[in-house]
């Protein structure tokens, strides 16, 4: 491309309306307001660099997550466990809740730590980023019905990891 201006438009266009579930993801893979925002920024960066790189604009929010998961790897790899869910705690002044939200929520978290990361994955992009299955088909491969498993298992396991109770069914 080769006007500044239009590749600028362009790249907007197709960031505003995932900006939001971007910022929702970057939140949950680091737990922690100003972490996720710097995350999101590199992001951004990144994927501008590359715009032309892009194959697809319907590919863009997959090319935006990928980009945020590959960051977050090579975080994990260069400093450790530093900055994995476990130890990166959000800042008590950034969430407005109670205690009892803010114990449940890092509850939440360790539980989701602890799934096989195609599941954690998953279930953080559909639940929290509020994405459609085809987009996390998109951004993890496979087929929608592996999307749709990974989703049941994921939750399942949740529920297990946290002690919650199935539902009684109701005999016919």
């Amino acid at each position: 491309m080769s006007n500044p201006k239009e590749k600028q438009a362009r790249f907007l266009a197709l960031y505003n309306p995932v900006h939001v579930p971007l910022l929702r993801y970057c939140e949950a893979l680091c737990r922690h307001s100003e972490t996720a925002k710097e995350l999101v920024s590199e992001v951004v960066l990144e994927a501008f660099e590359n715009l032309d790189k892009l194959r697809s604009e319907a590919a863009f929010a997959g090319f935006l997550f990928g980009i945020a998961k590959n960051k977050m790897r090579r975080k994990y790899r260069i400093y450790g466990r530093e900055i994995s869910l476990d130890s990166c705690t959000e800042d008590p002044s950034d969430i407005a809740a109670g205690p009892e939200i803010k114990a449940e929520v890092s509850l939440l978290y360790d539980a989701l730590e602890n799934l096989p990361e195609k599941q954690r994955e998953a279930l953080i992009l559909f639940e929290v980023s509020g994405l459609s299955l085809k987009e996390i088909n998109d951004i993890q491969g496979g087929s929608l019905s592996g999307v749709k498993l990974r989703l049941k298992r994921g939750r399942t396991k949740l529920k297990q990891l946290l002690g919650v109770a199935e539902p009684a069914q109701k005999l016919s």
